[in-house]
């Protein structure tokens, strides 16, 4: 009689234990993270003409497209719009022209290609970046020849930015660009040479990469900024 009664302690001990680890166990598996919801970005087409080919560029994995409310939109566009499942909505007045302000600040600054640079020049176009509001952009180049090629392009696109070519062969990159109808090109070896950019309203600028103070190249800096010469 006292061994069964042993055997049913044990056994009612042993269902105690189990209902304990259980009710101390966080019920996780009962919850189920919450996805969150992607946002949905929209891209902004400031074109007159809406393409196929403008809005696989722009539109990337966007769902959402603005364009302006004056825009035309091609067949092709259309179809593009209704295979991808794209909206189209409409910009305000409003965000057109800010928005064509800040594409024309970009597009009338200047552009540096830089094939060489001294310490100082270094140091004047790290200060240029911060400083010049969007007006100042720069790129570096293999070479004299590399940075003249790329500029006759662009110009010959009708670009409108204007290009500062800094080299330590600054006269036959003035040379070189000059060869292209559309193109007005100086050297601007010193501060005084300054007054040639407005007399031939030039669209090119050839700097020496070395030889100049820190002051002259933050002078023909502010100058091509701030006076606005393009």
């Amino acid at each position: 009689m006292n061994l069964d009664q042993i055997d049913i302690d044990g056994i009612v001990q042993s269902v105690l234990q189990q209902l304990r680890r259980r009710e101390d166990r966080p019920l996780m598996s009962a919850i189920e993270p919450v996805s969150q919801p992607k946002l949905n970005k929209v891209a902004v087409i400031l074109s007159a003409v809406v393409t196929a080919d403008l809005l696989a560029e722009n539109v990337g994995a966007n769902k959402t497209v603005r364009i302006s409310p004056k825009a035309i939109i091609t067949p092709a566009a259309r179809d593009y719009l209704r295979e991808k499942n794209i909206t189209v909505e409409s910009i305000d007045s409003k965000t057109t022209q800010n928005q064509t302000s800040k594409s024309e600040t970009t597009q009338n600054g200047w552009h540096g290609l830089v094939v060489s640079a001294s310490e100082m020049l270094k140091s004047c176009l790290q200060n240029l970046e911060k400083s010049s509001n969007g007006r100042w952009s720069q790129e570096l180049s293999d070479s004299t020849s590399a940075a003249v090629k790329l500029v006759r392009q662009e110009v010959a696109r009708g670009n409108k930015r204007g290009y500062i070519i800094f080299s330590d062969k600054a006269a036959t990159a003035c040379c070189e660009v000059n060869r292209s109808e559309q193109v007005r090109g100086v050297v601007i070896s010193r501060a005084a040479d300054l007054p040639a950019i407005s007399e031939v309203k030039a669209n090119v600028i050839c700097l020496p990469a070395s030889g100049l103070s820190y002051m002259e190249y933050r002078q023909i800096f502010h100058h091509l900024i701030t006076e606005n010469t393009l």
